[in-house]
């Protein structure tokens, strides 16, 4: 008589494309990933930010953000400039009828918080703000002509950085002691220095551990302060940018770089998603290398560090693709981030901000609101976060036919009861278990409530024979979902 085992059936892994799902590979891995304990839940939901004030949708997406002082600063694509007190009172620093109040450019934002300005770049002339009427140009208040057309912005070693707009591949900076506005390369002490490791176009500039980095199209190039003169009203500031070093890794998404602690994370040009400090890199994108290859565009994907409450990941957004991607960077996994209403739809997510003196994750919207990240929130905004798992093809190691006995889950309890929902949904209380033989259609198994028993284990008998075989989880409800385990008991038949 065959004797029954029992196997882990694997819901906790990466997502992984790269790898064949008849081997074994999670092929998907949608709204949902594995926390420290192993233990699947959904990504953070999208909720009303009570600070922002109904109504105060502008229509256009809200394409930067930035808190200075007590104020956030936040940016719209028709390249107006608002200004949000903690009190919830919107000030428009933009005028239509003047246009030297709005953004110059057509790129994304650049923002910079100084201690006296406000100052921001988006491919024309820089903008700024001191805290109190219209933003305006940016001067220069020392000999020469205006500051340079820029892309990035960063603040470093005193002095405002700037990435020229073009293909020079100049970095240029201001005096020293934040004087925002002294571009003087006479006597002010402002200078430049032009990235020159390859003739590669410079795409990106951040700065990062007191150095600043230039991503090109195919080098990354980090300038650091040189001791080539002492400042005369500070001898203990050095003056100046050399370059400090070079790798061969290039980038053509510009905003597809963010900071994380003291080295970044990037989408290179070869479409891999790197984590690297400009001396050595790690590739972290092989599970998912083949949903970066067949995406239509990456030119205009912007990236984010999502830390608060339990997560600590990058978010990867495809705007041409309509949905991102989310690397766990404490348990190596990805999932993909998906938006859901009626139907699949883009995600309407457009920007990104960690308020931390607030407490708060805000992400800006396409209609031109602010809402917040949410850990409680299974919703995104009015929409329910389709959670969908799919397991690789399993055969427990035999080609011989097995008896599934037993299909054991453990969900963590909902709260809501409601009736059993039609074909092709799943509401609040429902989770929907399926599974597939031998890469046949797709069977639904069991639509799952979880409100009955305080600790729900789902115990499903004599599930058939098969030789291999994959099991799926859907789950669009709005209470929180919560897989602990999944296992199945089994049995070899033979032949």
């Amino acid at each position: 008589m065959p004797q029954a085992q029992t196997a882990t059936i694997d819901f906790t892994s990466s997502e992984n494309k790269s790898a064949s799902e008849l081997g074994g590979a999670m092929p998907t891995m949608v709204n949902a990933i594995p926390d420290a304990a192993g233990v699947v839940r959904r990504r953070p939901g999208i909720s009303t930010w009570n600070t922002f004030p109904s109504g105060g949708a502008s229509g256009s997406p809200v394409i930067g953000m930035l808190a200075f002082g007590e104020q956030l600063v936040y940016v719209t694509e028709d390249r107006k400039i608002h200004a949000l007190s903690t009190a919830g009172d919107i000030t428009e620093l933009s005028s239509a009828s003047d246009p030297t109040t709005l953004l110059d450019g057509n790129a994304r934002p650049s923002l910079i918080s100084g201690r006296e300005m406000f100052v921001v770049a988006g491919g024309g002339a820089i903008q700024k703000w001191t805290g109190s009427g219209l933003s305006a140009r940016l001067q220069n208040t020392g000999v020469g002509g205006p500051p340079p057309d820029s892309v990035f912005l960063c603040a470093i070693a005193q002095r405002l950085v700037a990435q020229i707009a073009g293909e020079s591949g100049q970095i240029w900076w201001t005096g020293p002691l934040e004087a925002y506005e002294n571009w003087d390369m006479s006597t002010g002490g402002a200078s430049y220095i032009q990235a020159a490791a390859k003739p590669d176009p410079l795409v990106a500039m951040w700065d990062n551990t007191n150095e600043v980095f230039g991503f090109g199209s195919e080098t990354i190039q980090v300038f650091a302060p040189a001791a080539l003169a002492l400042d005369e009203n500070d001898p203990n500031n050095l003056l100046d940018f050399a370059p400090s070093r070079t790798m061969n890794i290039g980038t053509v998404s510009p905003y597809a770089v963010t900071p994380m602690d003291d080295m970044f994370a990037m989408l290179d040009r070869q479409r891999r998603c790197l984590i690297t400090d400009g001396r050595t890199y790690n590739d972290v994108s092989k599970p998912i290398a083949q949903v970066l290859r067949s995406m239509q565009s990456v030119s205009d994907a912007w990236a984010f560090r999502m830390r608060f409450g339990r997560f600590d990941c990058i978010v990867w957004m495809f705007p041409t693709d309509g949905f991102g991607l989310m690397f766990d960077t404490v348990a190596s996994k990805w999932c993909e981030w998906r938006a859901w209403g009626t139907a699949p739809k883009p995600v309407s997510i457009t920007s990104a901000y960690n308020w931390a003196e607030q407490d708060v994750f805000l992400v800006g919207l396409s209609d031109g609101s602010i809402a917040q990240l949410d850990d409680s929130s299974s919703t995104d905004l009015s929409d329910p976060i389709t959670v969908e798992m799919v397991s690789g093809f399993t055969n427990h190691g035999t080609s011989a036919q097995k008896h599934c006995r037993t299909l054991m889950l453990q969900f963590k309890r909902t709260w809501s009861d409601s009736s059993a929902p039609p074909y092709g949904e799943s509401p609040s209380g429902h989770v929907r278990i399926s599974y597939r033989d031998n890469q046949g259609t797709w069977n639904i198994l069991r639509d799952v409530k979880l409100s009955d028993d305080p600790n729900p284990a789902v115990l499903i008998r004599s599930v058939g024979v098969y030789r291999t075989r994959q099991w799926k989880v859907d789950y669009t409800g709005t209470d929180e979902i919560q897989i602990v385990s999944a296992q199945e008991e089994f049995e070899v038949l033979g032949v």
